[in-house]
C-alpha cells in the first residue's frame, strides 16, 4: 500500500490503505501490505490455525477471513478496499476503517529542540490544478508521487481522490497524473490515465522512462471480472501527455483469489541485448488456489517488447498453507532498479514476519532485503538481508498535531553509483525516526549500515537517486512545531551529506483522523515521495498541504493535499 493512498476500500485500524472502507480508493493501497498477515487464513485450517485441511471457502469467505488477520494491518488502502468490497458485497469506496479509527495510544509526540529550517534552495511548482477539484467538496486529495523524465518532458503520477465517486463503478479511477513540456517550469493536470475495459485503476503510482523517451506508469487495477486486485502498466510515447490503457502484468485465472499491492517499475539494459531496454514491475501479493494452497511473495514481471506482453517470476515466495496460528511472513515496498552497465536487476523490499503459533501477540519483526537477477528477471539468487529495522513511528503514525497524523512504514529506496549500491529507509532504532543508509560494494552480498540523519526531529519516507555528482537523499523532516519540510542531502559516498531545504513553505499535516476526505483512509497522507536524476538534474515531487480550502464544512479552512515539484 502501498505505499490518498488510494481508494479507501480498506478498513484497518492501522494499515496501509489510502482509501476508506466504503468508498475510499486510497484505502486500497493499504491492502497491499495485507499479504503479510494472511497465514492460516484459508480453508478449514485458516479458521483453526492448525494446519489441518478443511472445507473449501468461497471468495467472499476468504476475503472475510483475511480481513480478520494481522495482514490487514499492513495492507495498502487499495488492497484493503478491494477485500472489503468482496467481503461485504458492497461497492462503497469509503468506510473501510474501524469506526473509532487508529488508536492514539503510543503515537509519537511533538518534536522538541532543533532550529528553523534554512532558506529554501529551489523554486516550488504546484503540479495538480486545484480548480479541477469540483466533483465533491472534500475529495481534493492529490498525494503519493512518482516521476518520469524524458528530456524537457516530465510526468508526475499521484493518487487523486477527485476522479471517482463514493461507490465503485466502471468510471472509478484514482490514478492521476500531470505533465510538463518545459522541464518542470509549469504543469498541466491531465486528470487520470484511462481505465482498461473490465478494470478500474486503483492508484499506487510508479513511473519510469527508457532511453528512447517512452514513459511507463504502473498502478493497481481492480479486475471487475473476478474481483482480484492486479498490477497494470500504461505507456506514453509523447512525454506523459497521453497514456494508453494499462496492460495487466499478470492476470490470474478466475479460479485464483489474488491481491497484489505496492507496485513499482524500472527500465534498464537487457543483460544480453544491451541496446534494448527491458521493463520490470515488482510488488507483493497473496494468492489462494482452488486446491486450498495459500501463497504470499515478491513477484517480478518483465517485458522485452515495450510493455505489450509480460512474463512473471518470483524473487521469493512463501507457502503459508500450513502455517499455524497468527504466524506469517510477507514483503512490502518492493522497488526494482537496473544496473545499466550490465543489465543486472536488483529488487529491494521490507520483510514483515511474526512467529506466533499460539496467537500470544508476538511482536512483528521487520527487516530490509535485496534480491538479484542476472538473466533479465527470469530467475533470482537467494535474497540477502541488508539489516533489521525498527518500527519507524509508534503504531505506524507520525504525530503532526491533534487529528493530524501521517502513516509511515519502513519502505526501502535504492540507488546505484559506480560499483556501490545504496539502500535507505527510515528507522526508529535511535528513539526517533531517522534515515538509515546501507552500502554494499560487492554486488549486494554484504552491507554496512549507519544513520545519516540525527537530532530531536523525525525524518520519514526517504527517496534516493544517484548520478556523477553523488547520491541524493530526499525526505520529509518534522520541525519542532510539528510542521513538515522536504529536505535534500547530497553525498559523494554516503557519508557527510550536505543538506538543502527543498520546500519554500513549511506546512502542517492535514486532518487525517478522522479523514476530511470521504474516500481516504484514516492517517493517510501519502506513503512515499519522488526523487529522480537524469544525470544533469535532480527532480523532486512530494505531497504538500501548504494551501487551504474553505467551504461550508470547514468555514475556517483546512489544509489541502496537493502535489509540488522542484528541480535542481
Amino acid at each position: 500500500m502501498a505505499r490518498l493512498r488510494k481508494i479507501q476500500m480498506a478498513r484497518w485500524p492501522r494499515g496501509r490503505p489510502r482509501f476508506s472502507a466504503p468508498v475510499s480508493v486510497l484505502a486500497i493501497a493499504v491492502a497491499a501490505v495485507t499479504t503479510v498477515g494472511l497465514t492460516g487464513a484459508f480453508t478449514g485450517a485458516f479458521a483453526a490455525g492448525s494446519g489441518a485441511t478443511g472445507p473449501t471457502l468461497n471468495r467472499q469467505q476468504i476475503a472475510q477471513r483475511i480481513l480478520k488477520t494481522q495482514a490487514s494491518r499492513v495492507m495498502t488502502a487499495p488492497a484493503l478496499a478491494a477485500l472489503r468490497m468482496l467481503a461485504t458485497g458492497s461497492r462503497a469506496l469509503s468506510p473501510g476503517l474501524s469506526a473509532q479509527g487508529p488508536t492514539a495510544r503510543g503515537v509519537s509526540g511533538p518534536a522538541s529542540g532543533g532550529g528553523a529550517q534554512a532558506k529554501p534552495a529551489f523554486s516550488n511548482v504546484r503540479v495538480n490544478d486545484p480548480s479541477l477539484d469540483t466533483h465533491e467538496p472534500d475529495q481534493t486529495t492529490q498525494s503519493e508521487t512518482s516521476i518520469a523524465v524524458a528530456g524537457s518532458h516530465i510526468a508526475v503520477g499521484y493518487n487523486d481522490s477527485q476522479q471517482t465517486g463514493l461507490f465503485l463503478t466502471a468510471g472509478s479511477n484514482t490514478t492521476g497524473y500531470s505533465y510538463s513540456t518545459n522541464g518542470g517550469a509549469s504543469f498541466t493536470d491531465g486528470g487520470t490515465i484511462p481505465n482498461t475495459p473490465e478494470f478500474s485503476n486503483f492508484g499506487d503510482p510508479w513511473l519510469t522512462s527508457n532511453r528512447a523517451g517512452d514513459m511507463y506508469y504502473s498502478t493497481l487495477a481492480l479486475d471487475f471480472f473476478n474481483e482480484n486486485l492486479d498490477v497494470a502498466v500504461a505507456k506514453s510515447t509523447d512525454g506523459g501527455k497521453a497514456w494508453g490503457t494499462p496492460v495487466p502484468v499478470y492476470r490470474p485465472p478466475i479460479s485464483i483469489f489474488y491481491t497484489g499491492d505496492k507496485p513499482a517499475i524500472a527500465t534498464g539494459s537487457d543483460p544480453a541485448v544491451k541496446a534494448r531496454d527491458d521493463i520490470y514491475a515488482s510488488w507483493d501479493d497473496f494468492a489462494f488456489t482452488p486446491a486450498g494452497k495459500f501463497f504470499v511473495g515478491l513477484p517480478v514481471s518483465h517485458s522485452t517488447d515495450g510493455g505489450a506482453t509480460w512474463h512473471l517470476s518470483y524473487a521469493k515466495r512463501f507457502d503459508l498453507t500450513k502455517v499455524r496460528g497468527c504466524s506469517f511472513r510477507q514483503f512490502i515496498g518492493a522497488t526494482p532498479i537496473v544496473n545499466h552497465a550490465d543489465g543486472t536487476l536488483y529488487v529491494v523490499a521490507e520483510k514483515l514476519a511474526v512467529n506466533d503459533p499460539k496467537c500470544t501477540g508476538t511482536p512483528l519483526q521487520r527487516s530490509e532485503w535485496i534480491f538479484r537477477s542476472t538473466d533479465g528477471g527470469k530467475t533470482f539468487g537467494p535474497g540477502v538481508k541488508i539489516a533489521g529495522a525498527a518500527e519507524a513511528v509508534p503504531n505506524g503514525l507520525l504525530f503532526l498535531g491533534p487529528g493530524r497524523y501521517m502513516r509511515d512504514l519502513e519502505f526501502p529506496t535504492i540507488a546505484l553509483r559506480g560499483n556501490a549500491i545504496y539502500v535507505a529507509w527510515n528507522d526508529r532504532a535511535g528513539g526517533k525516526s531517522h534515515i538509515r543508509l546501507a552500502t554494499s560494494t560487492n554486488g549486494g552480498r554484504t552491507w554496512a549500515a549507519s544513520f545519516v540523519t540525527h537530532g530531536a526531529g523525525d525524518e520519514a519516507q526517504p527517496a534516493l537517486s544517484a548520478d556523477s555528482g553523488g547520491i541524493h537523499l530526499l525526505y520529509y523532516h518534522r520541525n519542532p512545531n510539528n510542521t513538515l519540510d522536504v529536505l535534500d542531502g547530497t553525498s559523494r559516498n554516503g557519508t557527510g551529506f550536505a543538506t538543502k531545504r527543498v520546500t519554500t513553505h513549511s506546512f502542517r499535516g492535514t486532518l487525517t483522523i478522522p479523514q476530511f476526505d470521504p474516500i481516504i483512509a484514516f492517517g493517510y497522507m501519502g506513503d512515499y515521495i519522488a526523487n529522480v536524476s537524469d544525470g544533469s538534474h535532480q527532480y523532486f515531487a512530494w505531497g504538500d498541504n501548504r494551501h487551504k480550502v474553505t467551504n461550508f464544512l470547514y468555514p475556517n479552512g483546512r489544509n489541502d493535499p496537493d502535489v509540488f515539484f522542484a528541480k535542481h
